[in-house]
């Protein structure tokens, strides 16, 4: 199990911390594995100037599918 830090924008962060958004969809580009916390930061912004509200959810991973999006086509 490891810890998996991720930038979260304040309209999602809300739904994710609330319990009302349960899933969280993103590129494959960590290896995040059942098991792994997630570690969700919530950023006033992303890209230049950002910074992060202080805002922090864990949430543990229960479930990972990874599929292609040509699949999807």
């Amino acid at each position: 199990m490891k810890e998996v830090h991720l930038k979260v924008l304040p309209e999602y962060f809300e739904a994710l911390a609330s319990g009302k958004k349960k899933y969280e969809l993103r590129l494959s580009d960590k290896d995040i594995q059942e098991g792994d916390v997630l570690v969700l930061e919530e950023y006033n912004h992303l890209g230049e100037g950002r910074t992060p509200t202080g805002r922090v959810v864990r949430k543990t991973v229960s479930y990972v599918r990874t599929f292609k999006i040509a699949d999807l086509e």
